[in-house]
């Protein structure tokens, strides 16, 4: 795993190559057997967790700009090990694409059952404390052993229905109202400002019950701004927002969209962001 598109291609480089979202902003980091991407202009492309398992294709390396759910269902299905759950990958497909904040569309989309949401939640969580980041500089990462593990949560929730795993799902999900508390600093103009050191853009209600329609999020652990509306603005979208703001590494979909990889981001950064999508709206 690399945040840089140069380094990445470098260490794949003369070997049998696939890459999991191997994105950078538009810039695509091929690999040379098999490439799973569907971000920004590969937008039609089906998403990493919705491939099927893959027979031996003779791979020697695997490059990963990030790790989430939908990366790790892409490396299950290129190791062969992808458990099936249908309605559960395609909601974390939908869930990938739209955005966390819109869960409950793609609840309904994908026609998951109350089980398949409880997997999703644990395996967010269990997957998220794996802290599977790539280093700001660019240098890479070896991440195999973390994949495996993930491969393992992936077995013995959606497999053995582990009720450990699961329990820490279900409270990790009842956290969220106090991320919602914790990480809230105002609401401008239908913008709900957050700050805090995890994923908060799905909170579009602030803890007083008022709805946003956008979200600007600072990650404080990162340095990272991610942006996100509720629906689609009838201005610039997000991923023209944040490549307007920070340039062609800066990327994501039309609904939710973040600073480039490993780049650490400034206050100033973060107030032309919420101009910028007040602007939008």
């Amino acid at each position: 795993m690399s945040s840089s598109p140069l380094i990445l291609s470098a260490a794949i480089a003369n070997k049998a190559s696939a890459t999991v979202e191997a994105e950078f902003g538009d810039v695509l980091v091929p690999g040379n057997v098999l490439t799973m991407a569907h971000h920004g202009v590969h937008a039609n492309q089906p998403a990493p967790c919705s491939h099927p398992n893959y027979p031996d294709k003779g791979i020697e390396a695997v490059g990963l700009s990030h790790f989430d759910l939908d990366t790790l269902g892409g490396c299950a299905a290129i190791l062969g090990r992808k458990p099936e759950a249908a309605a559960f990958w395609r909601l974390v497909e939908l869930v990938d694409v739209k955005g966390v904040h819109k869960i409950n569309q793609a609840v309904k989309e994908s026609q998951a059952t109350d089980k398949d949401v409880r997997a999703f939640y644990a395996l967010w969580f269990w997957c998220s404390n794996l802290n599977v980041k790539a280093p700001a500089d660019g240098s890479l990462l070896e991440v195999t052993t973390r994949v495996l593990e993930g491969i393992k949560l992936l077995e013995a929730v959606l497999i053995a229905e582990d009720k450990f795993l699961l329990l820490g799902g279900d409270t990790f999900k009842a956290n969220m109202d106090k991320l919602n508390r914790g990480s809230f600093v105002r609401i401008q103009h239908g913008v709900v400002i957050r700050v805090t050191d995890t994923f908060a853009n799905h909170l579009y209600v602030t803890p007083d019950n008022e709805v946003g329609e956008a979200v600007v999020a600072y990650n404080s652990q990162t340095g990272s701004i991610t942006i996100s509306f509720a629906e689609p603005p009838k201005g610039k979208n997000a991923r023209e927002i944040v490549q307007t703001l920070w340039g062609d590494l800066a990327g994501g979909h039309a609904g939710i969209a973040g600073s480039p990889r490993g780049q650490r981001m400034t206050n100033q950064d973060i107030e032309q962001a919420i101009c910028a999508v007040i602007a939008a709206l």
